[in-house]
């Protein structure tokens, strides 16, 4: 059930156009070196990888709006 916040869509539609879609943001974790596992978890490039504030962007709208979740 979808439960990001008015600011969490509004910075979606500001970073990747009209429509409330998972698939930018997941291009733009993969472009990272993310990867999602076939449960719908992301997993960091590396375990020390220090996440950005838009990469935490994107995970929390991805994990509040689609529910993926995170491994780490």
């Amino acid at each position: 059930m979808p439960q990001a916040t008015d600011e969490q869509r509004a910075l979606m539609k500001k970073w990747f156009g009209d429509s409330i879609d998972d698939r930018p943001p997941t291009e733009f974790l993969l472009s990272h070196g993310y990867t999602c596992d076939k449960d719908g978890f992301w997993i960091k490039p590396v375990p020390s990888h220090t996440i950005s504030e838009t990469e935490g962007e994107c995970l929390d709208f991805l994990c509040d709006e689609w529910d993926y979740g995170t491994k780490w």
